[in-house]
């Protein structure tokens, strides 16, 4: 079984451009590691839905379907979850602080995700070390040549 980093195609053209997975720090304390993350969700990690302002500016979280509409498509990345941290491994080693991963693990169960499956790498990641797959239609994951 592999853990997957799941991503849109729009997202996919600037990685692949790249070269790398990197990191988010979006929302991470100058304390703190930033985490690339990735999911044993053999399906699709709820997490990684997209959100969409509606007219007032109001934020909504969109579902699989939508992200994958408007995203350009979906892409995940796949590696061995040996070479991954997970639970409170990943947060020791990120050094986040107690109260931010509980806020982490309450609004990916409120998204329906299971917490239990998300794994970490520190550092980034070269693609070309990762399989890539897109969902085809059918809302089956076939690789990316």
């Amino acid at each position: 079984m592999k853990a997957f980093h799941y991503t849109t195609g729009h997202k996919f053209v600037l990685i692949k451009t790249s070269g790398m997975l990197l990191p988010t720090d979006i929302g991470v304390s100058f304390q703190e590691r930033p985490i690339l993350w990735f999911s044993l969700n053999q399906q699709w990690e709820q997490t990684a839905n997209k959100a969409l302002a509606d007219s007032r500016g109001i934020l909504r979280k969109l579902s699989m379907d939508e992200t994958r509409e408007l995203g350009g498509g979906l892409v995940r990345f796949g590696i061995e979850p040996r070479r991954l941290f997970f639970g409170t491994e990943l947060q020791k080693k990120a050094r986040m602080n107690n109260k931010t991963w509980r806020a982490l693990v309450a609004e990916g169960l409120r998204q329906g995700a299971k917490p239990s499956e998300w794994g970490g790498a520190l550092g980034p990641l070269n693609i070309a070390e990762l399989e890539t797959q897109q969902m085809a239609d059918g809302f089956k994951w076939e690789p990316i040549p």
